[in-house]
């Protein structure tokens, strides 16, 4: 899957769970690990973690499993 889709497919599931703040940064020009970043907030904890959670189910429905996680705890 190539960055952009990821990265619509990432804003697109956070979007549908209601995230607040959704913010991509893009880092290309900064640092060789990765070509954007995303972040977002949520309500509550249970919503961030919840958040969290989607985004790992999504990226596996796609066949990308995830490298690492935040918004766990």
């Amino acid at each position: 899957m190539q960055a952009e889709a990821l990265k619509e497919l990432v804003v697109k599931a956070l979007e549908d769970l209601k995230a607040k703040d959704i913010r991509v940064l893009d880092v290309r020009e900064r640092t060789s690990i990765t070509d954007v970043m995303v972040f977002a907030s949520g309500t509550s904890r249970r919503h961030v973690k919840y958040l969290a959670d989607n985004e790992i189910n999504e990226g596996q429905q796609a066949g990308l499993p995830p490298l690492g996680a935040e918004g766990e705890r």
